[in-house]
């Protein structure tokens, strides 16, 4: 067998230190003898009784070394380990409770103080609460006052909502387990929005179920939102410290998972006499932010009325100038037809001219080449028509009445 360094041993006892089962997690009552506070904030003291002594350690940050006093009776929870550097054994303490405050309520410090370290209390893996749930679990006893307040407050409220109960003892020896399974039982219902743990008031035993490790780590480790409601006001237990959210009584969890549904509607008038009072403002605004717009364009814009007066009196200017032209034309054409008239064939007839017409070509007769010996020829007068015949006289000076037929 090969030979150990000193430090391979004392690595040896602190980890059979560790795995051990009282040695890895105990607590030890005794007097406190003799202590002292560094400059780092560690406390060092010892404990002994009749027999012997042993001694301790608090770290800066561990719990209760206001407790450290000489003299003092204490109770002292963590771990034994050898210090290597000079091979003294100790007590690793992370809680100091004065022995006279009880076992029960020690042994809450202790698992209080532990599971804080492991962050089971962090605010920020707290959830919120659905604000209009659908169905809500409820773990508590069937038979408990709780259960029957729950139902009532939740109905009277919400009636819409569905409950559902998940059965389990809430105080003796099986009831952390079975409320441990409930709250496991909820969890397989995807359609549960929300988890109520809770019972009545009754003396720290009768609530002890709720302090134990077992429950703590079910609400931990729950993927529903838990809220819960344990005894009075003024009871706290761990299972208050995990949940998400944490109501006095069973009554004000009940009340915290569901909205009033009578304050609901009651928000809804309101809201709706809101918006219809703000939309009759908005519309009056709007009115007469348009009605100072128009009058503005009214202000900017020209005189219609003006121009359209104008226009008609212009149109009215028109009207005349075309009449007045128009008569002047009517009499200027008259004046004309009048000259037209004096000057037509029949009026020159009538004056004692006549008209000769070559009946063989249609034309006026206006000189004596214009017809031959033997032609026709008609004689317009102012009465009549005279037919004849012409004959050319060869003697051009001579005047030759035509031979009338």
């Amino acid at each position: 067998m090969s030979a150990l360094t000193v430090s391979d041993i004392i690595t040896h006892l602190n980890h059979l230190f560790s795995v051990d089962e009282i040695t890895s997690d105990l607590c030890i009552i005794g007097e406190v003898s003799k202590a002292q506070t560094a400059s780092s904030g560690h406390s060092y003291f010892t404990i002994k009784d009749s027999d012997s002594s042993l001694d301790c350690a608090l770290f800066r940050g561990g719990i209760g070394s206001e407790h450290i006093q000489q003299g003092s009776e204490i109770l002292v929870f963590g771990k034994v380990s050898i210090y290597g550097k000079s091979g003294r054994l100790q007590v690793i303490a992370n809680l100091i409770q004065p022995s006279g405050i009880g076992s029960l309520q020690a042994k809450f410090e202790e698992m209080r103080a532990r599971l804080e370290k492991e962050g089971l209390f962090d605010i920020s893996r707290k959830r919120n609460l659905p604000e209009f749930p659908r169905i809500i679990g409820v773990v508590t006893s069937e038979d408990a006052a709780a259960w029957a307040d729950i139902k009532r407050t939740i109905t009277r409220r919400f009636p819409k909502v569905e409950i559902r109960l998940s059965h389990s003892l809430v105080q003796g020896d099986e009831a952390p387990q079975q409320i441990s399974e409930a709250i496991a039982l909820l969890n397989k219902y995807s359609e549960v929005d929300v988890i109520i743990v809770g019972r009545g008031g009754g003396s720290v035993e009768d609530l002890w179920a709720f302090n134990e490790e077992i429950v703590a780590r079910s609400i931990f480790s729950s993927r529903i939102p838990i809220v819960t409601g344990i005894g009075h006001e003024t009871d706290l237990t761990i299972s208050d410290m995990v949940s998400d959210f944490s109501a006095s009584t069973p009554t004000a969890a009940a009340i915290s998972v569901v909205p009033d549904l009578l304050e609901i509607n009651q928000k809804i008038l309101n809201f709706k006499r809101r918006f219809n009072h703000n939309l009759l403002l908005e519309l009056e605004k709007s009115k007469n932010i348009l009605s100072l717009k128009i009058n503005s364009i009214n202000h900017l814009s020209p005189d219609f009325d003006y121009y359209k007066f104008r226009i008609d009196e212009s149109v009215i200017k028109i009207d005349t100038l075309f009449s007045d032209q128009f008569k002047n034309m009517i009499e200027k054409i008259h004046r004309f037809e009048e000259k037209l008239s004096d000057l037509s064939p029949s009026n020159t007839i009538s004056r004692g001219y006549s008209i000769v017409q070559n009946k063989k070509n249609g034309k006026i007769v206006k000189s004596k080449s214009d017809v031959k010996p033997g032609d026709k020829f008609s004689i317009q007068v102012s009465d009549g028509i005279i037919d004849g015949v012409a004959e050319i006289s060869e003697d051009e000076s001579s005047i030759h009445q035509p031979q009338l037929l």
